[in-house]
């Protein structure tokens, strides 16, 4: 039956594949890939199939950020200028926390009106930033909460110059190789990769291949490329609480709301730290989507109900993956069936 509802989702939102992982009380249950991975070679998706993960990846970064904070090398009240080489003034009041739950008010470098015309570009970290950097704050920090990839770009820095490791390198030795996590990378098109998927976009009703999309603007913002049988690994450290104390992740699984704004009943959702909380009223459930060129990804794990979705997708058209995540929940957790996807389906997240 979840074959035929995922079949059936393909076909209708025209995905080439997909690769799904399902994890109940920290078990896999099922850990599969549909469809094809690459078109052109007719290849086939399947569990080891490694996608761009986008921001999903965020998760990461928040987690390795989260490490040091237990282990007092740095701290979340401090501002991320602290730790930052040249930052403007206008950031001096930022701290982690802020930036972790979006609510520094920092302008995101995606959102700026020539992005599109440099995501082709190979350019420097600071070529990157200099996108943002005299801009004014769009809010005073705390006040607002804003998705601001240019925090999580940040924290990549910040992370380099505390630990002199290379932001790469610090998540192999911290989570990738400790969980043999051994399909997970930083994502870079010239690097040959085994089971890599080729990404599609759908510009109209006819499938095309993505355009090169340089990683110099992802990073540490969502960089990095996995498999859902990695991702499987991944989920099980967060539900045995083997990287960072179970106290830690539970601060990071709260809602942060800001000081203005009822983001939690009109959004029906408030950023955590590295994870969105969603509102599903007495019921425990965060997750984080992932969007770039060619691909499309979630978390979702509904923590009171011990069950997690993963879902990658090599289409990007797929604005709400989450809400494929919580259709196949379903099937596992007939309880889930009966609540509204949150945020609703109109509410950009």
């Amino acid at each position: 039956m979840i074959d035929e509802y995922i079949q059936t989702t393909m076909t209708k939102n025209q995905i080439p594949g997909l690769s799904v992982a399902v994890v109940q009380e920290g078990e896999p249950v099922l850990v599969k890939g549909y469809g094809l991975a690459n078109l052109e070679h007719s290849v086939p998706a399947t569990e080891h199939t490694v996608y761009e993960i986008a921001s999903v990846g965020k998760t990461f970064t928040a987690t390795v950020t989260m490490m040091l904070v237990e282990e007092e090398v740095i701290s979340i009240d401090k501002p991320i200028t602290d730790y930052l080489n040249h930052p403007p003034l206008a950031w001096q009041s930022v701290t982690i926390k802020h930036i972790l739950s979006h609510q520094s008010g920092i302008p995101s470098y995606t959102d700026v009106p020539n992005y599109w015309e440099i995501t082709r570009l190979d350019l420097s970290k600071p070529e990157i930033l200099a996108l943002v950097t005299d801009l004014p704050l769009k809010f005073s920090p705390g006040e607002f909460s804003a998705y601001d990839n240019t925090g999580y770009y940040l924290l990549g820095l910040m992370l380099e110059k505390v630990t002199g490791q290379s932001y790469g390198d610090l998540l192999q030795e911290r989570i990738f190789t400790p969980l043999a996590m051994n399909a997970t990378v930083m994502n870079h098109p010239r690097d040959i990769v085994l089971h890599r998927a080729a990404g599609y976009r759908l510009p109209n009703t006819q499938l095309i291949n993505k355009p090169y999309y340089s990683p110099s603007v992802t990073y540490s913002a969502g960089g990095q490329i996995s498999s859902v049988e990695d991702m499987v690994k991944w989920e099980q450290a967060l539900y045995n609480a083997t990287l960072l104390k179970s106290s830690t992740l539970d601060m990071m699984w709260t809602s942060h709301p800001p000081n203005q704004g009822d983001d939690w009943q009109k959004l029906k959702c408030v950023a955590g730290l590295g994870w969105w909380v969603l509102n599903y009223e007495d019921r425990r459930v965060v997750g984080h989507n992932g969007s770039i060129l060619g691909f499309a990804s979630n978390i979702t794990r509904f923590i009171d109900d011990m069950i997690t979705v993963i879902i990658f997708c090599n289409l990007d058209k797929i604005s709400r993956p989450d809400a494929i995540a919580k259709e196949i929940a379903g099937y596992y957790c007939p309880s889930l069936q009966e609540i509204e996807l949150q945020p609703p389906l109109k509410t950009h997240s």
